[in-house]
């Protein structure tokens, strides 16, 4: 770049990158007068506490999101920084690297308010114009006398996103979020109370156990644990609704045993996994009736389960020994206890 150009920056973990992030990049070369924006991922994040989702994933996540735009573009100086990520090493590195640039760093309202605790802040100020983000009119409270440029609201953030609301990532990212089942634990967690979320925990991690024991896959077997009860807490309204669409044939079954067919249906449609396996898995879980290895397991796993209020310990070491016979004799006594207590 030997001329002088007017770039964007957007920095972040996106984990995962969204739509808001897009809609920003958008914005600036629209009405900010940017050539082009470049997304730069953070290698870590010194102001937060949760561990990131690889830095080659969210690298790809980020380059698939901006694809379809000819001035957007993924930068991945930080990379090969020295760590912690700060910002101030980035556009020194940046300014070294196109000292013709004229760089424009655009921030959140959540970014503005931890500005002062940023490595370096003034001298990053100098080697860049930040500039704020408002969305819908929100209350900005930041220690320096920035631009604040609003646009129209994205309600939506990476947290949200990590807990469901996948709908609002572009079609390849979402692609990618299912093809490497990222924040499968967070989506569990926020769609289903907290015990029976420690129920799912601990279900992926038996399943994940026996998956090993047999040379199978571990990673699919505790996907399969912990989304198998996804649909479990549905209201029995919007359950009812669901089943007429997609399984009317199912409808006349006990409502208990719906989460199985919806939660398949829901892996699938929502989460976009196409793992034919693990959706088996899920659809089957409730009533047992498939003899797939990664069906048992998860079958047993779920009867099993060490937070149950008994001892299944003789059964789990029969599990892990020979499956079909562990399967039988959970299914029988599975059977036996559904005809005593007349669910049958």
């Amino acid at each position: 770049m030997n001329y002088k150009m007017r770039i964007g920056l957007v920095g972040g973990s996106f984990d995962p990158i969204h739509n808001a992030h897009l809609a920003m990049g958008k914005w600036a070369l629209r009405k900010d007068h940017c050539k082009e924006v470049w997304y730069i991922p953070t290698v870590s994040t010194p102001l937060k506490d949760r561990a990131l989702t690889s830095y080659a994933i969210r690298a790809a996540m980020v380059k698939a999101a901006v694809a379809p735009y000819r001035h957007m573009k993924l930068c991945t100086i930080e990379e090969k920084l020295a760590a912690p990520s700060y910002t101030v090493r980035t556009l020194r590195a940046l300014k070294k690297r196109y000292p013709k640039a004229e760089f424009v760093w655009y921030i959140g309202a959540d970014q503005a308010a931890q500005l002062d605790k940023w490595k370096n802040i003034e001298e990053c100020l100098q080697l860049a114009a930040f500039k704020i983000f408002r969305r819908n009119g929100e209350l900005i409270n930041c220690a320096y006398d920035l631009p604040i440029l609003d646009m129209e609201e994205m309600p939506v953030s990476s947290t949200q996103i990590r807990q469901g609301a996948f709908q609002h990532c572009p079609a390849s990212v979402r692609s990618i979020i299912a093809q490497e089942r990222l924040y499968i634990d967070e989506y569990a967690a926020h769609s289903m109370s907290e015990k029976r979320y420690r129920h799912s925990v601990s279900v992926a991690a038996l399943s994940a156990h026996l998956a090993k024991a047999h040379g199978l896959d571990a990673q699919a077997a505790y996907t399969a644990g912990m989304l198998h009860d996804i649909c479990k807490q549905w209201p029995y309204e919007k359950a009812r609704l669901w089943m007429q669409t997609q399984f009317p044939q199912y409808l006349d079954e006990a409502p208990a045993i719906w989460h199985g067919y919806l939660g398949a249906d829901t892996v699938k449609r929502h989460y976009r996994l196409n793992d034919k396996k693990i959706l088996n898995a899920i659809y089957h879980h409730v009533k047992g009736d498939n003899t797939d290895p990664l069906a048992m397991i998860l079958y047993m796993a779920d009867k099993l389960d060490p937070l149950r209020d008994y001892d299944s310990s003789q059964e789990i070491a029969l599990a892990e020994e020979n499956l079909q016979k562990a399967y039988e004799l959970v299914h029988a006594q599975q059977q036996a206890y559904l005809k005593k207590e007349k669910k049958l």
